[in-house]
Order: C-alpha cells, then sequence, then structure tokens
C-alpha cells in the first residue's frame, strides 16, 4: 500500500484534460476542455454521458473544435460542469476512444466554495408559529383490513366450532348406537332427504346399499363394503352352511335383486320407477330385521374369544403409541441436539473464516477497546482488527516507511474496517491532502467507477485531528469478493502526528443507518495518538 500512495502516475500524451479554474461558488459554470491528438483518419469518440462527469453535473456538452497541426488533427471539445454542494471534488478520469482504443484523463480536484449571504441587505422575516393541521383520513384502509381479518376470523370460528364440530358429534353419536338401531335411524333420514326429488338416483341408491352393507359388515362379521354383489352373496350363503347365519334362501334373493338393481342404476345410468324404488327401500328395512332375527346369540365362550381379541387389539395400540412416542422423542433430540451444533458451528464460521457478523451483531455484540500501532492509536471496535503482514522488501532495499496494517472485514453486514499505521524513518514531507488524493488514484487503479468524493477538516470529540474523505463508489468484484460488483459508502481519515501518520478507512452500505452508528461510535473512541520518539 505504502508503494501504491507515493507512486507516480504517467498519463499518454495524445490526451490532456484542462479546467478553466480549479475554484468555483456553488452553481458556478467551469468548463473541462479535453484535447486530443490524432491523425486526420483517426476515428474519436468523447464522453457523452451525464454520468460520466459525477460527483459534477452536467450542464452542456459543445461542439468539437478542430486545430490543423502539421499532419495531425487538434481535437478539443468542451463540457460545462457544476455542483450545487459546498466542498472538495474530483473530475473522474474521462475515456476517450481514438480507433476504439481508449485513452484516459487524469482526474482533476475541484473545490467549490460557500456563497456568503449578506444578512444587512437581505430581508429577514419572524418565524411563523405552528399551525394545527387535522389528520387525514388516509388510513382507512388499516380499519377496513381490520375488519376484513376479523370477519375471516368469525366465519373459520363459525364454520368450525358450529358446522364442523357439530357434524362430528353427530357421527360420533351415531357411532355409538348399536347397528340394528343406526340402520332404521339411516333408512328414515334416507326417507326425508331430497334425493329423489332432484332425480338422484345414483347419490340414492348409493346411501340404500351403504346402509344394508354397514350392517351386514358389523351385525354378520362380514367384509360387506369393499365386496362386489357375487361377492357378497357368496359370503353370506357360506356364513349359512357353515351354521353362523340362520338366514331365509328369501331373504338372500332379496338382497341380491336390490344390490343388482344398485349396480344398475349406478353403472349403467337405469333410471328405476318410483314402485321399485319403494319396493328396494322397503326391502332393505325387511333385510336388516331378518338378518337381525336370523344371527344366533353369541355364547360366553365367544364373548370370551371376542374379550381376548379386544385386548390384544389394545394392547397393540399401545405398542404402535409407544413406538410413535418414542420415534417422535428421538427426532425430536436430533433436531433440537442439530440446532445447538448448527448454531456453535455458525457462531464458528463467523469467529475464524471470512464470512463476518451480520450489523446486528456487529452492533449489540461486546465492543472491544485496543491500541494498535506503535503510535498508540487507540479505538474501539465490535470485532479486534487482525494484524495483516505487508509484503516484506528484501534487507538490501532501506525503506523511509514502516507500514503496520489491520483490518476486520464482514460480508454479511456489509461492513470493514481498514487501519494503517505509517512511521517514517526520516522526515518526509507530505500532506493529508496529498495522501488522500493518492488513495482516490488507488480506488481508480483497481476500477472503482461512480466515485462521489467529499473533504472535510475532522476533529474527534476528544481532540484528534485530521482529513475526512467520503461518498459512494461501486467497488468492483475484486475488492468486494462476494462476486459482484456493489455500490457502497466509503470513510477514509487521515491523521497526522510527529512523523507517523495513521489512515482510518470504513466501508458500509449506502444509506445504512446501522453502519453510520457504528462508523460514528468507532470515531468518538479515538483517544490518543502517541507522538513517534
Amino acid at each position: 500500500m505504502c508503494a501504491v500512495l507515493f507512486s507516480l502516475v504517467v498519463q499518454a500524451q495524445k490526451v490532456v484534460a484542462v479546467v478553466d479554474s480549479t475554484q468555483i461558488k456553488i452553481g458556478e459554470e467551469i468548463k473541462l476542455s479535453i484535447i486530443v491528438e490524432a491523425d486526420s483518419t483517426a476515428s474519436v469518440v468523447f464522453p457523452q454521458e451525464a454520468n460520466e462527469f459525477l460527483p459534477l453535473e452536467l450542464l452542456e456538452a459543445y461542439k468539437v473544435d478542430t486545430l490543423k497541426k502539421d499532419a495531425k488533427y487538434n481535437l478539443t471539445r468542451k463540457y460545462g460542469l457544476t455542483q450545487f454542494d459546498s466542498g472538495k471534488y474530483y473530475i473522474p478520469k474521462q475515456k476517450i476512444l481514438i480507433n476504439k482504443k481508449p485513452f484516459y484523463t487524469d482526474s482533476i480536484r475541484i473545490a467549490v466554495a460557500d456563497v456568503p449571504v449578506d444578512t444587512l441587505k437581505q430581508k429577514m422575516f419572524e418565524i411563523k408559529e405552528l399551525v394545527s393541521v387535522e389528520k387525514g383520513s388516509s388510513n382507512w384502509w388499516k380499519w377496513f383490513l381490520g375488519i376484513l381479518v376479523l370477519l375471516a376470523l368469525f366465519g373459520a370460528y363459525f364454520y368450525y366450532f358450529v358446522f364442523q364440530l357439530k357434524a362430528k358429534e353427530k357421527k360420533k353419536k351415531k357411532k355409538e348406537i348399536p347397528p340394528y338401531d343406526r340402520a332404521l335411524l339411516q333408512l328414515n333420514e334416507l326417507d326425508n332427504s331430497t334425493l329423489l326429488l332432484k332425480s338422484e338416483y345414483k347419490n340414492y341408491y348409493s346411501e340404500l346399499t351403504n346402509i344394508i352393507r354397514q350392517y351386514i359388515e358389523e351385525e354378520v362379521r362380514i367384509d360387506a363394503l369393499e365386496s362386489t354383489t357375487a361377492e357378497l352373496i357368496r359370503k353370506i350363503e357360506a356364513q349359512k352352511q357353515a351354521g353362523y347365519l340362520d338366514l331365509k334362501e328369501e331373504t338372500i334373493k332379496s338382497l341380491k335383486n336390490v344390490l343388482q338393481t344398485a349396480d344398475l342404476v349406478k353403472f349403467a345410468k337405469s333410471k328405476p320407477d318410483d314402485a321399485i324404488i319403494k319396493a328396494d327401500r322397503n326391502l332393505v328395512e325387511y333385510i336388516v330385521v331378518e338378518t337381525k332375527e336370523a344371527i344366533p346369540e353369541v355364547s360366553e365362550e365367544e364373548l370370551r374369544k371376542d374379550e381376548e381379541y379386544r385386548l390384544r387389539l389394545l394392547e397393540e395400540q399401545r405398542k404402535k403409541r409407544r413406538f410413535r412416542n418414542a420415534v417422535i422423542g428421538v427426532v425430536a433430540m436430533i433436531i433440537t441436539f442439530g440446532g445447538l451444533i448448527g448454531y456453535a458451528t455458525l457462531s464458528y464460521v463467523k469467529e475464524n473464516t471470512y464470512i463476518g457478523h451480520s450489523m446486528d451483531d456487529l452492533v449489540d455484540g461486546e465492543w472491544i477497546t485496543s491500541e494498535y500501532g506503535a503510535s498508540g492509536f487507540t479505538i474501539a471496535t465490535p470485532q479486534v482488527l487482525k494484524r495483516v503482514s505487508p509484503i516484506k522488501k528484501p534487507d538490501s532495499i532501506q525503506s523511509p516507511v514502516n507500514s503496520e496494517i489491520f483490518q476486520y472485514q464482514s460480508y454479511l453486514a456489509p461492513f470493514a474496517i481498514n487501519l494503517e499505521t505509517l512511521t517514517f524513518t526520516e522526515k518526509i514531507e507530505i500532506t493529508a491532502d496529498q495522501i488522500t488524493e493518492q488513495i482516490l488514484k488507488q480506488y481508480e487503479a483497481a476500477g472503482t467507477t461512480d466515485i462521489v468524493v467529499k473533504y472535510d477538516e475532522y476533529e474527534s470529540p476528544r481532540g484528534v485531528k485530521g482529513v475526512k474523505m467520503y461518498g459512494s463508489a461501486t467497488f468492483n468484484d475484486v475488492q468486494n469478493p462476494l462476486g459482484t460488483s456493489q455500490k457502497r459508502a466509503y470513510a477514509v481519515y487521515v491523521f497526522e502526528e510527529g512523523i507517523g501518520v495513521q489512515i482510518l478507512r470504513l466501508m458500509y452500505a449506502v444509506d445504512d443507518e446501522e453502519g453510520k452508528k457504528v462508523l460514528d461510535r468507532i470515531l468518538n473512541s479515538i483517544t490518543q495518538i502517541e507522538e513517534q520518539q
């Protein structure tokens, strides 16, 4: 870095940029002239966009003047520039294309002075009193949104507790009713439905057959709901032959006829007469009654077997619940320990890698006050600044400058601190302005664009004086290892003390209020710069 600070830049003689004045008042026009010496056949392209002259504003781009000189031409184009804020600015390097080859001018420093205000000639007015203004009704949409949310919550509450819970409770009560009584109840509910009035024969027969199938499944212990008509009839006949069901052949035949009629309605879209529908409904009720009477009484031995089966089923359900709870517990432990390990890993990564900390971590964390360099430069920072060893020169080469660099950079925030302390082995005539100018040239050489520069004298709350250079710029991906060019706010503070110089650089996101707070806290902590002995 030291070599960069004190290096000289040699520009090509084909392109020259001059201004008619380096000091202007706010709003005053300054003329920038770009002079190009080229062959008569050369193609020359001058800057054309207003943003190429930032932080100065382009007022007017004048026509190109041409002057023949021997076998070459001198092309001159003038630009009218101004600035409406006081301070020190730089006209950035300008790119001129000669036969599509780029040539660059030097950057030029411009000082913009305040316009003095004569309060004796300027008429003064009294400050007007505060006037109360009625608050507008621009927040009506918040009330409207709140009402909509309340209505939605009330609707969800009403739907869930009135309809869903009521339906679940009704279904639960139905299951508690014995199968025989529930089948008769469902037949009465089917009679009171409007399915036949709407000619919904398919739905009607579906309900009718589900009633008889569910009753047979629960009372006779036959898989009736998932069986076809033929399969169900065969299972009932097998139960009859085994002596488990004393059902008449006529009843079995009636059941087969009802199920076959239902199959025709559901799958063949048949439309039965009202008399057939009524007869099928009565047959279902008759089958329910006949089946109830055909079921033999359960012996004590069968009841005991059923009780054993029920207990065995309950035990299996308990085992399943215990296994499920154990799995949930193991998963919860894995998630908990995984979270702790992840948090510890993230903390380690923040402390020991190049990712860094978030802005909240920097603001709310514990700050460290340390002394850096041989000059005793003492500041407080959110993280300790790590020493960065500069490039060592061979022992045979005597350097007039000893440099120590300390820095911290976070790509999560984003935020960066760079502190360089320079100690001169012999007295060198160099000013803070010269250092800031070299730093600016260093930015430009590294490919930084859209540089906005301001200068101010600076004095910390504890009396440390220096020069402040600040503004914003777009730093390229070399300076921003996150991978893309980023616009950042920057501030450079140069403090001169004896034969030593301290350069403090800070970089943060544009318009980041938290970043500005961190910067102010660092500057307010500067307490001492010991004079070199």
